[in-house]
């Protein structure tokens, strides 16, 4: 009896997988996140192509939260956390870098001296008045004693964001000002920019950025482990934008489901029976 619910069970759930994806159709893929198209098709490329052991790409312009030019590689004098956003954002750009405040704030390492934290924009929309205000709303979450030179909010042209994301495998589509569909993702680097490991967010833990200091200071990088890419984007219900692809999150799930099933009902009665003999 267990077993016919339990077959009935992933046939229901099968049901629901095809009529998930019926509401789906016209969905198209481009790069790694699908779109619905509305009037005109507008390609979508964003993910995480994973370069560890590659030097991040420094040149150009960048300005701090203070209006000053400053030179990346220089930044980069420490083992760093960094962080690709935009400061707008109001989806998981601030929960990402909410996260990473509050792991930062309980890491047992001296800011400034062991490790720094810098926030890059991929904005070309934004200047240092939008990395000043990031700055103060993060700041409050550090709590009273971390160092200003701890934590860094960069803005650069359009230009030297397209060459430091490219060195970082980052790839992101913008859909108009202040508007960007991108990955969810930190990076811990060597100094001077070379790339250790991947940070995957938007929730961070102290422990992970711990071994990811000590990773950069060894100057040895690394695969990462838990690399599930999370993203952010907007739905525009007007053109019917940016969606989740229902294929292959429901595929996924019917997938898993459907191997736990057969080792309940084909292998742990076998396994089972062999110790009885």
């Amino acid at each position: 009896m267990r077993r016919v619910l339990l077959i009935g069970g992933l046939s229901l759930l099968l049901v629901m997988v095809t009529s998930s994806a019926s509401y789906s159709h016209g969905e198209e893929t481009h790069g790694e996140l699908p779109v619905l198209l509305a009037e005109e098709e507008i390609p979508v490329v964003v993910g995480v192509d994973e370069k560890p052991g590659d030097t991040l790409h420094t040149d150009g312009l960048w300005w701090n939260e203070r209006g000053e030019q400053v030179d990346l590689e220089e930044v980069l004098d420490l083992p760093t956390i960094v962080i690709p956003a935009y400061y707008h954002c109001p989806k998981s750009c601030s929960f990402l870098l909410a996260s990473m405040a509050a792991a930062v704030r309980d890491l047992d390492l001296f800011p400034a001296m062991a490790y720094r934290v810098v926030a890059v924009s991929i904005s070309d929309d934004e200047d240092a008045t939008h990395a000043a205000t990031a700055k103060t709303q993060y700041f409050k979450i550090l709590g009273a004693g971390y160092p200003e030179e701890g934590w860094s909010f960069l803005v650069g042209d359009k230009e030297s964001i397209d060459r430091l994301c490219a060195s970082m495998g980052y790839r992101f589509t913008k859909k108009g000002p202040h508007s960007y569909i991108h990955p969810n993702v930190a990076l811990a680097v060597a100094p001077r920019g070379k790339i250790i490991r991947y940070l995957y967010g938007p929730d961070f833990l102290t422990a992970d950025l711990k071994k990811g200091m000590e990773e950069a200071a060894e100057g040895v990088p690394r695969i990462s482990i838990h690399r599930v890419v999370t993203f952010c984007f907007d739905y525009d219900p007007k053109n019917r934008g940016y969606v989740l692809n229902v294929y292959r999150t429901m595929g996924t799930v019917t997938l898993t489901l459907a191997g736990l099933l057969f080792l309940y009902l084909v292998v742990a009665p076998t396994v089972r029976r062999s110790r009885r003999r």
